[in-house]
């Protein structure tokens, strides 16, 4: 689970989106790049 919450803090900083926004953009992308990974759930309780 560690690597999916890095990947999508890593992501959100370079791209500046709000969590919300990390999620809708991610997810897509990743099924289309065939990473068999899925936004982390418990990410969307941080505040980061």
């Amino acid at each position: 689970m560690g690597t999916e919450i890095e990947t999508a803090l890593m992501v959100k900083g370079m791209f500046k989106l709000p969590l919300r926004g990390l999620k809708g953009f991610l997810n897509p992308v990743l099924t289309l790049m065939n990473v068999p990974m899925t936004f982390p759930t418990s990410l969307e309780s941080v505040s980061v």
